[in-house]
């Protein structure tokens, strides 16, 4: 076992764990306030790297307007889902809301997987941001595309922590996180804030998925993967904990799941990742249990 190998593929992991800690933060942001399994977050993953890479390669937009335009088409289709779909079920559900949410997001995303299909094709497209470039750092190789998908990650789970600690707009969040009802005696509107979250977790999610296209291809079922280490990282980290703390378990599990390379083949690196999982929530099963209690209360709270 080779020092190059071992440092090469710790870079992978920080590179890899940069962006499933950005996927992370979304996912979980979503599910610690407002308690949706949003599975959806898969399709708004896909929709903002297809939006760009539409605007960019076939109407030659300009790649930062192509990338305004697939966000805010991500951050639309977040909104419209907690307000048109997920709210009035949650609300008609009551304790089952966690399943019913998470059957008709996993039905919306197969429709839209298959809508996106049916305008674009299922051939591979791609996004430019820039000319790539490669790197070799002491047998160590990287490209300036990744040093940026680090850099990108990182800015924006600093910039919500900050949010959320220092402004009013992230106080209110936080608090109808830890207590909806007493957020709303005191005049916030739990239900206005739910847009919000949901607009700022789509647009995560939006970043993550035309960084992905950039790095990768832009492909219809792209979002299948991610969506699910989206989910580990959310609860490795906790739904209920600061970005910055989620984004360290997206970090250790991108580690985990690269050096785990070192023993078992790449195409077990999921498994491993899985296992992590496992062990965390049979040592801590107060996660599940405070994740039931608030949809509980969310569902007494819309009633």
């Amino acid at each position: 076992m080779q020092f190059e190998q071992i440092a090469q593929l710790a870079v992978a992991g920080a590179i890899n764990g940069s962006f499933y800690a950005l996927l992370g933060v979304g996912f979980g942001l979503i599910l610690g306030v407002v308690g949706r399994f949003h599975y959806a977050y898969a399709l708004t993953f896909v929709l903002a790297a297809y939006i760009m890479s539409v605007l960019e390669s076939s109407l030659s937009v300009w790649p930062p307007l192509a990338a305004g335009a697939g966000l805010l088409a991500a951050m639309a289709l977040g909104v419209a889902l907690e307000r048109w779909v997920y709210g009035p079920l949650a609300l008609s559900s009551g304790a089952l809301a966690l399943l019913t949410v998470f059957i008709s997001a996993l039905g919306i995303t197969i429709a839209g997987v298959n809508l996106i299909t049916l305008m674009w094709t299922a051939f591979s497209r791609s996004i430019y941001l820039f000319e790539v470039r490669p790197f070799d750092v002491a047998g160590v190789t990287f490209t300036n595309l990744d040093l940026f998908i680090v850099f990108a990650s990182w800015l924006l789970i600093g910039l919500l922590t900050v949010a959320l600690n220092f402004t009013d707009l992230g106080r209110s969040i936080k608090a109808v996180r830890g207590n909806p009802f007493l957020a709303r005696i005191i005049g916030l509107k739990p239900d206005r804030l739910y847009l919000v979250v949901f607009a700022i977790g789509s647009f995560l999610s939006g970043v993550a998925g035309i960084l992905n296209g950039a790095r990768f291809a832009v492909v219809p079922n792209m979002g299948d993967r991610p969506v699910v280490f989206a989910f580990v990282v959310a609860f490795l980290g906790g739904t209920r904990s600061s970005p910055l703390t989620v984004g360290l378990a997206g970090l250790f599990i991108g580690l985990v799941e690269s050096l785990s390379g070192l023993w078992v083949s790449p195409q077990w690196s999921a498994l491993v990742v899985f296992s992590v999982l496992f062990i965390y929530l049979s040592l801590q099963p107060t996660e599940i249990s405070g994740l039931r209690r608030w949809l509980s209360l969310g569902a007494r709270l819309r009633g």
